[in-house]
Parts: structure tokens; C-alpha cells; sequence
């Protein structure tokens, strides 16, 4: 998956942890909970626009953490084993 933005919530463990990603084809993912059973969702959008307005949207979202930034503007491919899978 080419992914143009990652954020995560800063919590480690699988019951706080929230991962979003937003791919070059404007699918936005979100995980919360650990990469072993975490709960993903995952939504489709036309624009860029609209897909990052829902990254916010879930950045918003009251939750433990402090979100950061883990692609700082650059394009990167998810790792094998932190990739989301569709669901």
C-alpha cells in the first residue's frame, strides 16, 4: 500500500494504540488496537480533500494519546507487518 500520511496516537499496547493511514488512492484506514486483532475500518473517498477532512475527523476523536505525524510529508510504503488489512 503507498501510503502519503501515518499517524498514530503515541500509545503502545493493544487496547489504547490507534493507528490512521491515508493511501494515494484517498482510502483512509484506521486501527485501533495492536496489528495482532486490532479493530480496522476503512473508507474510500474521491478527493484528497475529503479523505484527509476524515483523518482529522478521527484525529479528533476523543481517545488516549497525543497524536503524531509519522510520515512528516513524504511518501512511504507501510511495513509488511504494520500494514492495515481491509476490513
Amino acid at each position: 500500500m503507498a501510503v502519503v500520511g501515518r499517524w498514530w496516537n503515541g500509545v503502545w499496547g493493544r487496547i489504547g494504540r490507534r493507528d490512521v493511514w491515508l493511501s494515494v488512492s484517498f482510502r483512509v484506514t484506521a486501527r485501533q488496537g495492536g496489528s495482532e486483532g486490532g479493530r480496522v475500518l476503512s473508507w474510500d473517498f474521491a478527493t484528497e480533500d475529503a479523505a484527509r477532512a476524515m483523518v482529522d475527523r478521527l484525529r479528533a476523536a476523543e481517545g488516549p494519546g497525543e497524536w503524531r505525524e509519522l510520515t512528516l510529508g513524504r511518501a512511504a510504503s507501510a511495513p509488511a507487518d504494520e500494514a492495515p488489512k481491509d476490513g
